[in-house]
């Protein structure tokens, strides 16, 4: 299994190693090519500004594609937030497209903004501070944008549309041509709309803030975010959350085995608690994670630290989806015990992730929304391929 951090986070953040064949000298024995098309395909009736970042294979260079498919290097600027001195925009009238050649490029996104453009900015480094979608200060916050994320390497391409931070009401979708066609389908129109409200129900039923998720323009919505994003502007929003929860779960597996399997023939292993400590038998622990570590998966016990091990690696992943989808308390026989129709049905549970599912056909809610019980179908919204020819994102 692939995951979306795997590839996105400069490979520091991997949920799982990722197994690719090698020469005797130790190259990979199936290497991408070194190019790929890029279509980006504007199906709505305004025009939009696309931006395109991410790091350079191989020189590991912070960079921007320019419309005319060449990189601009980032420069160290004398003081944080300097402006980026080049205009990287790459203009798609209404019903129109723009062809590009995409070079290898890692932890990378592809922005849209709507009637538009985005302003990004420099730190010393350099470092690109890119729009904030949380952050009322930032200079993006009023205006339409989203974004899709790939990584191209030695290996192959991989894109997804992600729904961990954010939706908006600038629906995106994929098709990746290669080996075969892969495609994932965008939002349905009226899907930031149902969200919107679904979670304004939501407060209504048990109190916490995810009405706040929702943030308007005017009277329409411009963008619903997930309770991390929120929760970095608000600290104390969601903070006991998952307390109760997570005590059930620790009261529990102090006296039965959790059984995780990592799956792909890699062995299931088990884990009790205790001293407060969840141990498996290959030596994994977990302390006791607080919401912010559920919502983030990325935090606490389920922080993606490169010297771990892969089987650790694969037991974070399968423990944070367990999490989220509340099927941990209900199930010790994690993934495989609990199909997609068990998950969500705890009180307490990832409402974000819950209410995302029911309005749209695919995408990631969380970070290890592709962590999914064998022979069942994946919903995270990935494509890749190992010989890719030509990637095109949809946007409207």
């Amino acid at each position: 299994m692939v995951s979306r951090r795997s590839f996105l986070a400069a490979a520091g953040t991997a949920a799982l190693a990722i197994p690719f064949g090698r020469d005797m000298l130790g190259r990979p024995a199936f290497a991408a090519p070194s190019t790929c098309g890029l279509t980006l395909a504007n199906h709505g009736s305004a025009p939009v500004n696309a931006y395109i970042t991410g790091r350079e294979q191989g020189t590991d260079r912070m960079m921007l594609l320019r419309a005319d498919s060449t990189p601009y290097h980032l420069e160290s600027p004398s003081a944080p937030q300097t402006p980026l001195p080049v205009d990287c925009a790459i203009p798609v009238g209404a019903g129109g497209e723009a062809n590009l050649t995409l070079g290898q490029m890692y932890g990378a996104r592809i922005y849209f903004v709507k009637n538009d453009k985005l302003d990004f900015y420099v730190n010393p480094g350099p470092a690109l501070v890119e729009p904030a979608f949380a952050n009322p200060a930032d200079a993006n916050y009023q205006k339409t944008w989203s974004f899709c994320e790939f990584t191209f390497n030695p290996t192959q391409i991989f894109a997804n549309i992600s729904y961990v931070d954010l939706l908006t009401a600038l629906p995106l979708g994929l098709s990746l041509v290669g080996d075969s066609t892969h495609t994932v389908a965008p939002a349905p129109a009226g899907a930031v709309d149902a969200i919107a409200s679904a979670l304004a129900a939501q407060k209504g039923a048990d109190g916490q803030p995810w009405d706040q998720l929702v943030i308007r323009n005017g009277g329409g919505v411009l963008r619903v975010i997930a309770p991390q994003g929120y929760m970095a502007t608000n600290p104390g929003a969601f903070s006991s959350y998952w307390d109760g929860y997570v005590g059930q779960v620790w009261d529990k597996y102090a006296g039965t085995d959790l059984k995780v399997d990592l799956q792909g023939g890699r062995g299931v292993y088990t884990g009790r608690v205790n001293g407060g400590v969840l141990t498996f038998n290959d030596g994994s622990t977990f302390a006791r994670p607080s919401s912010k570590d559920i919502f983030t998966c990325n935090d606490g016990p389920f922080a993606n630290i490169p010297s771990d091990t892969d089987i650790k690696k694969g037991l974070l992943a399968r423990i944070a989806a367990a999490f989220n989808r509340s099927t941990v308390l209900s199930s010790a026989d994690q993934p495989n015990g609990t199909p997609q129709s068990d998950y969500y049905k705890d009180a307490t549970t990832n409402h974000w992730a819950r209410i995302l599912h029911a309005n749209t056909p695919i995408g990631y809610a969380f970070p290890y929304d592709d962590v999914c019980p064998d022979g069942q179908p994946d919903v995270s919204g990935a494509a890749s391929d190992g010989n890719p020819k030509r990637l095109t994102v949809t946007v409207g």
